[in-house]
């Protein structure tokens, strides 16, 4: 892959960026059951505007795709955003993209499917975030559409497309201080549908949690220590298309503990997973259980 792009400030608060894309895949697969040999490549231009007007940013965006699988593809965006108040700010967003299926999609063995479509996609988005100095929060709801979405469907035990899916959520994000404690949190919860005809219309997609949470904490003891927590907490989920396989919800605690014993040098050692807890988030592919680590980091002056 190679990429080439150039940023020119036409007046201030005003830039213009230009460039170009380029990708090539190549795959040469000797499985006796199904063998294959591809080369691909996809080639963009785009451009883009970003500028400042008063308390009011602005965005553009225009991209060309040429695809030597899937032929040409035009995808754009919009983005506005907008200070006021003390410390509030809120944007809005609305954006098309383009996704070609990967080789392994395509063609892996006992995977792939060779007729399966390129996604396209429509999202929006809107934001309100307010920073007073010491705690910030942020709230986003947005909207995806998807045609075309790209998925693992139990049905024929291969990629497949579902025609028409629509995703929606709202997230909450903080971060602040809590005494001696740096705090980051984030939930959401997450309505993601198939609308295609037939069947399935109505159910949800597979291997996309409802609700998810997730906090963190962090504390210096002194100058040279600090310690931290983290976890992370997911709702159960449907893992194959006719929502018939269902994969529980979990929840994991990890630790951590750092010493910067010298100038740049800093050691630290890390527990995940540390209840040990089994979950998976695929059917039938547990995730790994408790973990520990030991890392050196220098980092120059």
């Amino acid at each position: 892959s190679t990429s080439l792009q150039g940023d020119v400030s036409v007046a201030t608060g005003h830039v213009l960026t230009a460039g170009f894309d380029w990708l090539r895949d190549r795959a040469d697969v000797q499985d006796p059951w199904s063998p294959f040999r591809a080369v691909r490549g996809n080639r963009a231009a785009f451009v883009q505007y970003q500028g400042n007007v008063g308390a009011h940013d602005l965005q553009a965006s225009l991209r060309r795709d040429d695809n030597d699988q899937f032929g040409g593809k035009t995808t754009g965006g919009i983005a506005w955003g907008f200070g006021f108040a003390e410390g509030w700010r809120v944007t809005a967003s609305h954006a098309t993209a383009f996704k070609a299926p990967t080789f392994n999609e395509l063609y892996y063995p006992f995977f792939g499917n060779p007729a399966l479509r390129p996604e396209a996609a429509r999202s929006s988005e809107v934001s309100l975030r307010h920073d007073n100095g010491g705690w910030q929060f942020q709230l986003n709801a947005y909207r995806n559409d998807i045609d075309d979405l790209i998925v693992y469907d139990t049905a024929i035990f291969a990629a497949n497309n579902i025609e028409t899916a629509r995703i929606r959520g709202v997230e909450l994000t903080a971060s602040g201080q809590l005494g001696a404690w740096s705090l980051r949190g984030q939930v959401g919860t997450l309505d993601a549908r198939n609308l295609s005809a037939g069947g399935n219309h109505g159910k949800r997609l597979p291997r996309r949690p409802q609700r998810s949470a997730r906090l963190d904490l962090e504390r210096d003891i002194g100058e040279a220590f600090s310690i931290g927590l983290g976890g992370i907490a997911e709702g159960a989920r449907w893992d194959d298309v006719a929502n018939t396989l269902r994969v529980g919800g979990y929840g994991t605690v990890d630790a951590r503990a750092t010493w910067r014993f010298a100038a740049g040098w800093s050691l630290q050692a890390s527990l995940v997973n540390a209840f040990d807890r089994r979950y998976d988030t695929t059917a039938y592919y547990n995730q790994p259980g408790r973990e520990w680590g030991l890392g050196l980091r220098w980092q120059p002056q």
